[in-house]
């Protein structure tokens, strides 16, 4: 899925930045939380709502244009994130930090490493009792820096931006 990297920012500093993870883990609250006027293609589901295609949130940040897609989490969705994916420069994975990491969350994390695609692990939901940002650590096991955020409070996406942009220059 990840063959398709792009290892360099254009001359206008327009960053594409993919954020993958479980269903339910977050993904489209944090997008929010970066950017309220998120564009969200979300459909009633019998728990809620749902992304079926992705989540677009464009953030000015530090001399660079930040745009966020957030993708769908169910497994039918598959080909929706491969295309979602073509072209990142960076990638997130936003986990429930109070269930651990998931085996499809582990299985991204897997082939972001072995595609070298800069990323980082956002260990969700730290404002809600039983969050463990130890396990999200162990589970993630090392191969990329992984970082205690709540979508719902805000905590943490500042520090996740700043992070974002030191990956994309570190190329």
């Amino acid at each position: 899925m990840f063959e398709n990297v792009a290892r360099k920012v254009d001359s206008g500093n327009r960053v594409k930045v993919v954020a993958f993870g479980s269903y339910h883990s977050g993904k489209t609250s944090f997008i929010r939380c970066v950017n309220p006027d998120t564009l969200s293609t979300e459909v009633k589901s019998g728990s809620g709502t749902t992304t079926v295609a992705f989540d677009l949130a464009i953030k000015e940040h530090n001399g660079y244009r930040i745009y966020l897609f957030g993708t769908p989490g169910q497994d039918r969705f598959d080909v929706a994130r491969e295309v979602v994916a073509f072209g990142l420069h960076a990638a997130i994975i936003v986990v429930d930090s109070t269930r651990g990491m998931t085996e499809f969350e582990k299985g991204i994390l897997g082939e972001l490493h072995a595609n070298r695609v800069p990323c980082i692990v956002l260990a969700n939901k730290q404002d809600l009792p039983g969050a463990s940002l130890d396990r999200i650590t162990r589970d993630a096991g090392g191969v990329c820096e992984v970082l205690p955020i709540s979508s719902r409070t805000g905590q943490g996406v500042g520090l996740v931006l700043d992070r974002l942009v030191d990956l994309v220059r570190a190329g």
